[in-house]
């Protein structure tokens, strides 16, 4: 099923939040932020390059994100520093 310029939109406005908004957006793109406005309000045409890039940029950022989750995890032992393990697993919330 092809999709529709509605949705397409609809996905186009969400991934530019999860790149963090229209500047971050228009910066990992290539675009200008007035671009970027127009893409997102519907006044531009998304065209298969913009789809191309935006579909580039948040493979980019979630190897960021799985990057930095594998750096800051608990989970692996590595990355804790001197007194940050619990012995019985479980956290305590700050003021608790």
């Amino acid at each position: 099923m092809m999709a529709n310029h509605i949705t397409q939109l609809e996905f186009f406005q969400l991934a530019v939040r999860a790149l963090g908004g229209s500047r971050s957006a228009a910066e990992a793109i290539s675009c200008s932020e007035r671009m970027m406005t127009r893409l997102l309000s519907g006044q531009a045409k998304l065209h298969e390059g913009f789809l191309a890039d935006i579909s580039a940029a948040l493979l980019r950022h979630a190897e960021l994100c799985r990057h930095l989750e594998r750096r800051l995890s608990p989970a692996f032992v590595s990355n804790l520093v001197d007194g940050q393990a619990q012995e019985d697993g479980r956290r305590k919330r700050q003021g608790a």
